[in-house]
């Protein structure tokens, strides 16, 4: 028979075995051209002709042969070039019969006990003279509950778990630039999924990620293998907003799961927008108060925490506001449209209380702290989204600002001007594309001021500490400079600091001797390692200099 009479294995444990039936060995994308119920009289096997799944009841083959085993009937449906064997048995099956059905390749699954063998023959005959015209039918089953759902306005997550059970595979979605925004694994199924994995390994997001870069033109309208399994785009006007995937762990993807994934696409699609439609109308509203505070005056502080609260973001809440500025690399503002989408859409999947809007060039993101003990897991987040909005921003720069911790809206002018300051020394030290945090910074700003007053007297002070290292490194092609930065990176710590230099300790040992040596400074005295070290920021403050 031709490959268009016949269905695969996975599609049958779906639609025709019954509920109980699992897959034990051999391949789940076996190809079934007929299913038969094996006779209690020889020769059974001479009714195969190859790739039949062979339905066997063992009482009643021993009811014939009162001695035959189930290794010896895989055995010989196996030499019979059947494709899979179905055993209806009430012992366990021997290793022996695993072992034969991997080593020819025959899939092998279990019925329960009480499966009547000729309505699975006849079910399954009859789907497989159907062909194509079932697998269709079926698939369109699976869109009308996919559209039914979507119009009770249920979750994206829903439409996943419905694809993810109609398919027995785990779904997964990625945005645009290929971050995992959802998934839905089978869950409460008739029998185990078949190639599913529980959780996608990083290893294979970031193949994923790679494989998106190169060919994520092809899955245009179309369903393409890629490192997941098969994957298509979500289309929402036009444009490419996000990917949906099976994750299979086999080469082959059959018709109906095709089909599946083609209709899902359709309607995750236009959920994703709907839902992108509410939730910008609704940011909307919260980023014009942010907008009209941070342009407004004292005056209307009271009238707009009331607008704050009516969009959900408490007034009175401990929060830092963050800066995030996004410049082409000859320094033009990017538009922010959907970079503003990305962090509104990451941060309402994590279900964090937050408020966003466009001032001037800028986002400015209001970011919730549980207390002040929570700012490290805030930056650690919030440099998460800055590198995410630089991977949607291609050859731009994205840096971002972050200010001290304020408690209550009425403290949010003076926070803006910190996160903003926090962006514009950042930016002077050329620290371009990072998130700078405003109390990391105190020091920076006396230099920085002190150099707008008294140049000459900051210069000075960099040459007599710093200038005998300078010249050594630019005459000798030296490492001095660098290995006092991570002497001071490291507190002083000795074999930090080698660990981190990936130098011997007594290397580390003999160049700090030799910069004693040359500035004349014991670094034994708190004194001389806080001039050096001031020194070294100075450096980075003078390097700003066109002329340096």
């Amino acid at each position: 028979m031709t490959d268009s009479n016949t269905v695969s294995l996975q599609y049958l444990l779906r639609t025709a075995l019954p509920p109980e039936t699992q897959l034990i060995a051999g391949p789940p994308d076996a190809q079934i051209s007929w299913a038969v119920a094996l006779r209690a009289q020889p020769p059974a096997d001479n009714e195969l002709y190859g790739g039949e799944l062979a339905l066997v009841q063992m009482d009643l083959l021993r009811s014939f042969e009162s001695r035959i085993g189930v290794t010896e009937v895989v055995q010989r449906l196996a030499d019979a070039n059947a494709a899979a064997v179905a055993l209806r048995l009430r012992e366990d099956v021997p290793p022996q019969a695993l072992s034969i059905a991997n080593q020819h390749n025959v899939a092998l699954i279990v019925l329960p006990p009480d499966a009547n063998m000729a309505r699975v023959e006849r079910e399954i005959n009859r789907l497989i003279v159907s062909g194509a015209a079932q697998v269709t039918q079926r698939a369109i089953e699976v869109q009308r509950e996919l559209v039914r759902a979507a119009a009770e306005n249920r979750e994206l997550g829903t439409l996943l778990q419905i694809i993810a059970r109609a398919t027995g595979k785990t779904v997964v979605v990625h945005d645009d630039a290929g971050v995992q925004t959802d998934i839905a694994q089978v869950s409460g199924q008739r029998r185990p999924a078949i190639g599913a994995r529980g959780a996608v390994d990083s290893a294979a997001i970031e193949s994923f990620q790679r494989w998106l870069q190169r060919e994520s033109s092809k899955a245009l309208h179309n369903v393409v293998s890629s490192p997941l399994g098969f994957t298509t785009t979500l289309q929402v006007e036009k444009r490419v907003a996000g990917f949906l995937s099976l994750i299979t762990g086999v080469p082959t993807l059959d018709e109906f799961d095709r089909l599946v994934l083609t209709y899902g696409a359709e309607v995750c699609a236009v959920q994703l927008a709907k839902t992108r439609a509410i939730a910008t109308a609704v940011e909307q509203t919260r980023g014009d108060w942010v907008q009209m505070w941070l342009s407004g005056t004292s005056a209307d502080d009271d009238m707009l925490m009331a607008r704050a609260d009516q969009s959900g973001f408490d007034p009175d809440s401990l929060y830092v506001t963050t800066a995030f500025r996004a410049v082409s690399a000859s320094g033009v503002p990017l538009p922010l449209d959907s970079l503003i989408g990305f962090v509104r859409d990451d941060l309402t999947r994590r279900q964090i209380e937050f408020a966003i809007g466009q001032y001037v060039d800028l986002i400015v993101l209001l970011y919730p702290l549980d207390s002040h003990q929570a700012l490290t897991r805030a930056r650690q987040q919030i440099e998460y989204l800055r590198e995410q909005l630089h991977v949607r921003a291609p050859g731009g720069v994205v840096a971002a600002g972050i200010s001290r911790p304020v408690q209550g809206l009425r403290d949010l002018r003076a926070a803006y001007r910190e996160a903003k300051d926090s962006l514009t020394i950042a930016q002077q030290l050329g620290d371009i594309d990072k998130s700078t945090y405003y109390g990391d910074l105190k020091l920076y700003q006396l230099l920085l001021g002190v150099k707008d007053r008294s140049l000459q007297h900051l210069r000075r002070f960099y040459e007599e500490a710093l200038a005998p290292l300078v010249e050594h490194n630019d005459r000798k092609q030296g490492d001095l400079i660098r290995t006092l930065n991570g002497f001071f990176d490291a507190n002083g710590n000795l074999a930090k600091a080698a660990s981190d230099l990936a130098v011997h300790r007594n290397t580390l040992v003999y160049r700090l001797d030799r910069i004693s040596e040359l500035t004349g400074l014991d670094l034994n005295d708190p004194d001389n390692r806080l001039i050096l070290h001031l020194a070294l920021k100075v450096q980075r403050v003078l390097a700003t200099l066109p002329s340096s």
